[in-house]
């Protein structure tokens, strides 16, 4: 929350209006980045002697394996390995559960859960068993999902499962995904030939129609000829990586997804969607992971020209994880002077800052804060 220190006398109505309306959009933001952040969802599947037992059993194993996705998800792999925890500590931890397509019989159970975690509870798991984590989520990326079998290319055209799974992809994760629906502006602004070539006018075109962020292109090459085009695949080649402006690769795909023995399409191209946005991740969590202790605090100047400038800084800020607190120290009619407590350090903290679109730029004895359009990459 912003806490006030020394605010001009003609002021004092202004910042106090501005401070009674930054909580309630400050905490939904929270609950919303971090219901995205912190949820899970899982398949649950268990057996026992009824219908009841065995779906206490398919909730005590999912929420297991919910949360250890959940920690591979925020911590590097070394660290999310030798973490543990036990069931009833764990139950505590879950703030609620939806449960979607259940099915049962007098002795099977089956559903898919989605686990949603209580932040602070986790963080403090984590801080306790001084774990690194990272928890500032990137902004969204657009998925360009081209399908090559044979000589051809497919993107918006049908048949093309490897776009219906990445729409039927669980939100959730640090990396944030767009599936454009294919419509006439998206036909416009990209076809598979240029996005098989990453030509970045078109791939910066695409951008620009959801808001200018990176591009995820996202190319599955299934091998053969294509003579059985409606054959269900059993294997895709990884191709693409994130883009940003200008065509700049900067986290490439690579690798190789097969089928396994008795698996339907649509699940082993879920399993390849997931591997595709593996390394994406990864590369992410690097960029943003925060270990025990690492915390600084800067104070900053805000240029406002007026009441929509003071309301857009405020709605950026709100619900950063990266930012513990944001403490206005005064405020006048062209600037807003705060202390900003942040996790990590100032680099990760600029990083931070440019997924809400805020520049964040060094200098003595103030940095200064200031907003970028929305729509610039």
């Amino acid at each position: 929350m912003i806490v006030g220190r020394c605010v001009p006398a003609l002021l004092v109505v202004f910042a106090v209006a501005f401070l009674a309306v930054f909580a309630a959009p400050q905490a939904q933001a929270q609950r919303r980045v971090r219901n995205d952040v912190f949820a899970v969802t899982v398949p649950v599947d268990a057996t026992a002697a009824t219908a009841a037992a065995a779906r206490d059993a398919a909730r005590a194993d999912g929420q297991r394996r919910a949360f250890r996705q959940l920690v591979e998800r925020l911590a590097a792999p070394g660290d999310a390995a030798r973490l543990r925890i036990d069931d009833a500590p764990l139950t505590n931890m879950v703030q609620d559960i939806e449960v979607a397509n259940e099915r049962s019989s007098a002795v099977r159970y089956l559903a898919e859960y989605t686990y949603r975690f209580r932040p602070d509870a986790v963080r403090r798991l984590l801080r306790q068993a001084n774990v690194a984590f990272a928890e500032t989520p990137s902004k969204p990326v657009v998925v360009i999902p081209v399908l090559r079998r044979g000589s051809g290319a497919v993107l918006w055209d049908e048949p093309n499962p490897w776009r219906h799974a990445w729409a039927a992809r669980k939100p959730g994760g640090l990396v944030p995904v767009i599936v454009p629906d294919g419509d006439l502006g998206d036909v416009g602004a990209i076809d598979a030939e240029q996005a098989v070539a990453a030509t970045p006018a078109a791939l910066d075109a695409i951008a620009a129609k959801y808001g200018g962020g990176d591009i995820l292109l996202a190319i599955a090459t299934a091998p053969g000829d294509g003579g059985a085009a409606a054959a269900a695949m059993q294997q895709v080649d990884l191709g693409g990586g994130r883009y940003a402006a200008g065509g700049k690769l900067i986290v490439p795909v690579t690798g190789s997804v097969r089928a396994n023995p008795g698996e339907n399409e649509a699940d082993f191209l879920a399993r390849a969607v997931a591997a595709a946005m593996r390394p994406v991740e990864e590369a992410w969590k690097k960029e943003t992971l925060i270990r025990s202790g690492d915390q600084g605090t800067i104070a900053v100047s805000v240029p406002v020209a007026g009441i929509d400038d003071w309301v857009a800084v405020r709605d950026r800020l709100s619900g950063l994880p990266a930012i513990r607190q944001a403490e206005l120290l005064s405020l006048t009619r062209q600037e807003a002077r705060l202390e900003l407590h942040y996790l990590g350090d100032p680099s990760q903290l600029r990083l931070a800052l440019a997924q809400r679109d805020l520049v964040l730029t060094e200098g003595q004895p103030l940095w200064t804060l200031t907003r970028r359009p929305a729509a610039a990459r």
